[in-house]
């Protein structure tokens, strides 16, 4: 897998060290040769990774009673430190609760002095070094190259797409959708989308906006699929304990 000329960061060979919330294969840019769409985490929160400094989970039973624990890290500055609160962290792990006494004890602490070389040792590891949804292009060789998804695909976190040619002009579109609002007060929700269509144009996939598109439906979207109702194309929009909604194109 190799970067396009134009992007400024470089493909990791870890694939599986990334955010990946959800993947669909199209034939893009209409070469015959099957493509990628990747959803992400999107930029549009505290979390941040890149190669140098990655945003990192470890995943361990840590104090041994039989229930795993996920222990999410990210970097402030030059220095990853556990995004969980004391209280959190407490409650999932009592026995930390000796050691940290007070909000003050806890504060500044990595994952290094929280746990024992011995206990890290034994936790697998999980790294993702890009948070952008994007789209990987197939060439002749069987190469893969990657291009980032617009400024406005990355203002939430990409739990559901699908692709078609939504337009009739017989180039590819994508139609992206998701949001989190069952999320810790550390991080915040994630509400900013609410359905983006984009528009493919031979050479890239620009945003539509909701007023142009017709395309605005609110919540926590987990799927989408193209069905046939009497005849014709029809999107559902699968939002988490809500109705679903239908876009005629």
């Amino acid at each position: 897998i190799q970067a396009d000329d134009y992007e400024d960061n470089a493909w990791d060979d870890g694939t599986n060290g990334n955010y990946w919330t959800d993947y669909s294969s199209k034939d893009l840019n209409g070469d015959g040769h099957p493509d990628l769409v990747l959803g992400n985490h999107g930029l549009n929160s505290r979390f941040k990774a890149s190669q140098d400094k990655p945003l990192t989970m470890y995943v361990n039973d840590f104090d041994m009673n039989g229930s795993v624990e996920q222990v999410i890290c990210s970097f402030n500055g030059d220095t990853s430190f556990p995004v969980v609160m004391k209280n959190d962290l407490v409650s999932q792990i009592p026995g930390l609760a000796r050691k940290y006494p007070s909000f003050a004890s806890y504060s500044n602490q990595t994952i290094e002095d929280i746990f024992s070389p011995e206990i890290l040792k034994r936790s697998v590891v999980l790294k993702a070094t890009m948070l952008e949804s994007c789209i990987l292009l197939n060439d002749e060789s069987g190469t893969y190259r990657i291009r980032h998804l617009a400024g406005e695909a990355q203002h939430f976190p990409v739990y559901a797409l699908v692709a078609g040619d939504f337009d009739s002009d017989g180039i590819c579109d994508l139609l992206l959708g998701g949001n989190q609002s069952r999320a810790k007060p550390e991080t915040g929700i994630y509400s900013a989308g609410y359905g983006l269509l984009l528009k493919g144009t031979g050479k890239n996939w620009d945003p539509v906006p909701a007023e142009a598109s017709g395309i605005s439906s609110r919540g926590d979207i987990r799927d989408m699929q193209i069905i046939r109702i009497n005849g014709e194309d029809v999107i559902v929009v699968a939002r988490n304990n809500d109705i679903l909604h239908f876009y005629s194109f």
